[in-house]
């Protein structure tokens, strides 16, 4: 009978050890180690410092198609995502391009928040001319860096897109005149870069090379000098430029010199 007994509380302390040992910590965090990845994993792997894993989350996009955008447009329509994630969902428009155009208003939200205009003119720069009004729009936010940040995307746009330049080259003109610095800095930039209308737009970089803010007078220099030839009328400026206070002035100032006599025939 003792026997029995003794028998029957070794199987108890047996099967209690057992439950102790499946529902410790050290258990739960081995389990929690071997889950499987999320089906949204891919979305904030967007973010990761491995490469690996961006490359394969792009991937994972570029298969899904439209088919993430469901899970995208939630990120960026929820108040309480957090910073990173939404950036992410940014990313992921950006990757999918024109195939992400219904998401277009939600970006446009995001668009006019310095936290996100980056992200978000990177987004619309690759969306093609459905997104222009959207940054026409932004172009006039009360926020320098979100002014800045939709210039530069309908640079790009421009680039990436082929979209007709009279569409960019009026906003880029007007942003001349912006309060900011960084803003013209921006506008003077991609008016070298687009280069449509060189009559209406060599005066305008000219008279940039006079600006308050070093950084325009060395962009203005810079545009001019992509102008080549046609931006003969601007070497009088620009010599006077090559004397700037600013070295980095200096220096593209020369730069477009020499490209714009070299080019100009004798």
């Amino acid at each position: 009978m003792w026997r029995f007994i003794a028998l029957l509380l070794a199987l108890i302390a047996g099967v209690a050890a057992a439950m102790w040992y499946y529902r410790s910590p050290e258990t739960s965090s081995t389990a929690v180690r071997t889950t499987p990845r999320n089906e949204d994993r891919w979305l904030d792997d967007l973010q990761s410092r491995n490469p690996k894993e961006v490359e394969a989350a792009t991937a994972e996009i570029e298969a899904r198609g439209t088919a993430a955008l469901p899970l995208i447009r939630r990120t960026l329509q929820d108040d309480g995502a957090s910073e990173e994630r939404k950036k992410s969902a940014l990313k992921a428009c950006a990757i999918l391009g024109v195939r992400a155009a219904e998401a277009i208003p939600d970006i446009a939200t995001l668009m006019s928040d310095a936290t996100y205009s980056a992200e978000a003119g990177l987004a619309l720069s690759f969306m093609g001319s459905a997104a222009v009004p959207v940054l026409k729009d932004a172009v006039d936010d009360d926020d320098p860096a979100v002014r800045k940040e939709a210039l530069r995307s309908l640079g790009k746009l421009r680039e990436r897109a082929s979209i007709d330049p009279q569409l960019v080259i009026p906003i880029l003109l007007g942003a001349l005149n912006d309060s900011e610095g960084a803003v013209r800095e921006i506008a003077v930039t991609y008016l070298g870069i687009v280069r449509d209308d060189p009559a209406k737009e060599i005066p305008p970089l000219t008279t940039a090379l006079s600006d308050d803010e070093p950084g325009v007078r060395r962009a203005a220099a810079t545009a001019l000098g992509a102008y080549g030839p046609q931006a003969q009328s601007a070497l009088p400026a620009l010599r006077k430029a090559a004397k700037d206070e600013d070295e980095d002035v200096q220096r593209e100032a020369g730069r477009a010199i020499i490209t714009i006599s070299e080019k100009t025939p004798r």
